[in-house]
């Protein structure tokens, strides 16, 4: 709701205080009518901006559409009039999670509501300890599952808080700083090197601007900006006349009219995609409500059914109730819920040790699930960061980044010395060691990237430029794509130029071969190799001196120029990358690649990290993929593609969604605000933490600390190793369970007294059940083999048919032993049938107890095992039988569970008839096979 405070309050903040107008700031004024309908309706947003291709404009279009004056900007009445009609230039959160919202999730589970209608039933029968003990089961339940997901969210308000960034805009012919929240369409930017930009924005003059937009394109190169319209069609990536929100100046300086702000930038779009993008329940989600909802119709008709065969026996209505009370608490695995949560927190906490911090619970096991991972290339699986790969001088080409040999060769070239001085001195950026004695870089890329060689071949950048002053320079221009400086040489002066090989070859009249310089006649030749060269992904560049006598007119030296050779760079692969991906391969996991960056290095990455098994990459071209329907030849590929290039935003998320109706689990990684919607729609969103923005780790299920893929690879393996802990402690329960349920049945159809009472049943369930699973869930798995199978399909449930044969077994077998226990002391003359209940509770306490020595495999050796080996299953044992014995000690507990003494001989038999079920399963697993 509007607040008539807040056209005061937002004067306060743009316009002038009464004791006179401040620089940057609106005189004060009476606002008109329009405008107060028009902040009355939306405050944050009233009018939708109008969407133009300013890209496809002329300057002078652009200006007299925006109407706006190229020299003084826009007024500060003009520019308050359309913050007001266009909003604020900030993109609200449409998804913030309320603590009500947040609290009452935790009852979407329906175990959870079939314990509610238990506790409540309870209360109505009058057994008020047992409606306590089921409502504590569901307190406890609840807190861990809140307390966690807010734990969760309160950790992402803290990245989200960020200091409000400035932008320097012409005002009434002033540049004034104003906060960048206050930018309106028409304003004109004033950027310049080292710049964050903070609206999106039409280039109107340039000097030598360019831009890193990694963040929001995916390339990892710096893009050269000028002020020429473009077709219709042109990409975002591609709009070189345009600057964007988030991304950052690298060089130059220019003017930019502001075209769209808020949530009509591409970044506010993006971010709009990623609120909108609806997030599928996690794989484990709909296992459990499966499992779950199985568990209901299996209670409610055995209730029902033991219910109507009471009534029929003639017993009364009251006690059936009662006992269908029972079974329902039986039937119910109560510590589900409790243990599978703690299990997934324990994950969490090991996978913060290993740098990987989960937002969700279900993130971590939802990982062990995944088929498919969509990696983002720059910073991903690249270093973020340009490196020379490759020089050819005449006929050498030295893989200088690779081997030692290369290095030595290429420093006894003869060209090797002057290239050196030409890549040293015709360079503006700069390599300095911190504080913290890391190295901090400065400039474009590729001459940062030349520094960074010199260094690694032992050469001092700083005594060669010290040694040839500079004297001259011509700076780099998108026009003529080159760079020349002067530098003085003793008594001499050398020409140093950089830049694109068909300009600097039209500039050459001669060429450096074995140690002289000769005339220059194919050039063709050169632009051959230079065309090799960026096949394999590198961006080119080339080099040539003069020396001369004279000194060089000031601005008029790129001529008469001698052609030394040519450079190719490259953001590598990171080292460790290669061998994730082998792992992923081995895991039976497929690693694509989804850039926004150019196919040809896009496929020399995927050759580099071993994303394909040959040279043949099957890179599908972001083009391909703008069909509305796509053919079966294209959708084959597009399932089959390791790489897919120069894909725009909502293409990631079209990928994902078509992977996902063909019911194939998506892993997204990515670090940029062009990853955010992708990563939310993603089965596990997983984003960078030390290069990722904060839209990427707001849209993410997972968030790597040290950026490294290895520890994507370390979160599926732990993802793997949880899920087989929640089967197996699963199968541990509903046995346990289970025998439960037959207990009471066949005691109630032979006539038998009760053997379990609701409050006992309800202590099984809770403690000598809980923990010995709990204990399971802490399980450290085989590693090295859960990374050596196939990921398990989505479709398979938690509990498999397998799985439920097991179940049945298991819990026929603990029936036999406590049932054959109830018979056996029924028998001995005078027993009271207070004792037989406790002996049949007894047996089955200590049966299910050591029923979690029948979890692991038929292949693992009985005694040397991931349960054996499990100190914490120790642990529960110990702690369940001394829970047990404490219970016997204290007379009100005692009485709460109905629990009376009995001779040393019926403890014997009590504990002889529990190792029955363990020696029955035994025997069935391993000498006849029938279980596995």
């Amino acid at each position: 709701m509007w607040d008539p405070h807040w056209i005061m309050q937002d004067e306060a903040h743009h316009l002038a205080p009464s004791n006179g107008p401040m620089e940057g700031t609106v005189p004060f004024r009476e606002l008109s009518k329009l405008e107060k309908r028009i902040a009355i309706r939306n405050p944050y947003n009233p009018m939708q901006q109008p969407i133009k291709t300013y890209y496809t404009l002329s300057v002078e279009e652009v200006i007299d559409d925006l109407g706006t004056d190229a020299k003084k900007g826009l007024t500060e009445e003009e520019a308050a009039k359309r913050l007001l009609q266009y909003g604020k230039n900030e993109v609200q959160d449409k998804d913030q999670k309320s603590i009500l919202r947040t609290l009452l999730e935790q009852f979407s589970n329906p175990i959870v509501w079939i314990l509610i209608i238990a506790a409540s039933l309870a209360f109505v029968y009058q057994h008020t300890l047992e409606g306590i003990a089921v409502l504590i089961v569901i307190l406890i339940n609840t807190l861990i599952g809140f307390f966690m997901e807010r734990q969760a969210i309160r950790s992402m308000e803290k990245l989200k808080s960020m200091a409000r960034s400035k932008a320097m805009v012409l005002r009434d012919g002033n540049k004034v700083h104003i906060d960048s929240v206050d930018l309106v369409p028409g304003d004109l930017l004033t950027i310049q090197a080292g710049d964050v930009i903070t609206a999106d924005a039409r280039i109107i003059s340039q000097n030598n601007l360019a831009l890193k937009e990694s963040a929001l394109t995916g390339e990892s190169t710096q893009v050269e900006k000028n002020t020429k319209p473009l077709p219709e069609d042109t990409q975002v990536a591609d709009r070189a006349n345009t600057v964007f929100k988030g991304t950052a100046v690298s060089r130059g300086n220019g003017i930019a009219a502001v075209v769209a702000t808020g949530s009509q930038t591409e970044l506010g779009k993006i971010t709009g995609m990623a609120q909108e993008a609806q997030k599928e329940a996690t794989p484990l989600n709909k296992k459990l409500r499966a499992l779950s909802v199985r568990l209901i119709w299996l209670t409610l008709a055995l209730a029902v059914l033991i219910f109507v065969l009471g009534i029929i026996r003639g017993e009364t209505v009251v006690l059936m109730i009662e006992t269908a009370i029972a079974l329902a608490i039986a039937s119910i695995p109560e510590g589900l819920p409790v243990i599978s949560t703690l299990s997934l927190a324990r994950g969490m906490l090991g996978m913060a040790k290993k740098n990987v911090i989960v937002k969700t619970l279900e993130a971590v096991q939802t990982l062990g699930e995944t088929e498919v991972i969509f990696t983002d290339k720059t910073g991903t699986l690249t270093e973020n960061e340009m490196h020379v790969q490759a020089i050819a001088f005449d006929e050498t080409i030295g893989n200088i980044s690779d081997e030692e040999g290369d290095r030595e060769k290429l420093k006894k070239h003869p060209a090797y010395d002057l290239f050196l001085k030409v890549a040293i001195l015709c360079n503006n950026g700069s390599l300095e060691k911190g504080k913290d004695h890391e190295t901090k870089s400065s400039g474009d890329p590729e001459e940062v990237a030349l520094l960074r060689m010199a260094n690694g071949l032992s050469e001092n950048v700083q005594n060669i430029r010290q040694k040839y002053p500079r004297i001259g320079e011509v700076p780099f221009d998108s026009e003529i794509k080159m760079m020349g400086t002067v530098n003085e040489s003793g008594n001499e002066y050398l020409v140093g130029v950089k830049g694109a090989v068909e300009e600097v070859l039209e500039k050459c009249t001669k060429i450096y071969e074995e140690g002289k310089e000769r005339d220059f006649d194919d050039k063709n030749e050169w632009k051959d190799k230079a065309d090799k060269l960026a096949s394999r992904g590198l961006r080119v560049l080339s080099f040539a001196y003069r020396i001369s006598e004279k000194k060089p007119e000031k601005e008029n030296f790129i001529h008469d120029l001698v052609f030394l050779g040519i450079a190719g760079f490259i953001d590598p692969a990171r080292q460790d990358v290669k061998e994730s991906i082998r792992d992923c391969k081995d895991a039976g996991i497929r690693v694509v690649m989804v850039t926004g960056d150019h196919p040809g290095t896009a496929n020399a990455i995927a050759r580099a990290v071993g994303l394909t098994d040959g040279d043949e990459v099957v890179n599908v071209h972001g083009k391909e993929l703008l069909e509305k329907d796509l053919s079966k030849e294209t959708m084959d590929k597009v399932l089959q593609a390791s790489v897919f290039s120069r894909v725009d935003p909502g293409q990631k998320l079209d990928l994902v969604s078509i992977y996902q109706k063909k019911k194939i689990i998506v892993g997204m990684t990515g670090d940029g605000v062009n990853d955010a919607p992708a990563l939310k729609k993603a089965d596990i969103g997983i984003a960078m933490g030390i290069r990722g923005t904060e839209a990427a780790k707001e849209a993410a299920d997972l968030i790597i600390n040290d950026d490294a893929f290895t520890s994507v690879v370390t979160a599926i393996q732990y993802g793997r190793v949880i899920f087989d802990n929640i089967r197996t402690f699963v199968v541990y329960l509903l046995s346990c369970n289970l025998s439960e349920i037959m207990i009471v049945a066949l005691a109630s159809f032979m006539n038998l007294p009760m053997p379990l009472l609701p409050l006992q049943i309800l202590f099984l369930n809770m403690i000598t059940d809980v923990f010995p699973a709990l204990a399971i869930g802490m399980s450290k798995g085989e590693p090295e083999l859960v990374m050596k199978r196939s990921p398990r399909k989505s479709s398979e449930p938690i509990v498999s048919r397998r799985n439920w044969i097991s179940i049945g077994v298991y819990a026929l077998c603990l029936t036999v032993g406590a049932l054959g226990a109830e018979i056996y002391v029924l028998s001995i003359p005078g027993i009271d049938d207070k004792v037989v209940n406790n002996v049949t509770f007894c047996t089955l306490i200590l049966a299910q107890l050591w029923n979690v020595f029948n979890m692991p495999e038929r292949q693992t050796p009985f005694f040397i095992n991931q349960i054996t080996r499990n100190k914490y299953v120790w642990l529960a044992i110990i702690f369940c039988v001394a829970s047990t014995i404490v219970i016997y000690l204290f007379p009100a507990l005692r009485s709460a569970l109905s629990l009376v003494s009995f001779e040393p001989k019926v403890l014997a038999v009590i504990i002889v008839a529990s190792l029955v079920p363990v020696a029955l399963i035994q025997l069935l697993k391993r000498v006849f096979r029938i279980i596995g």
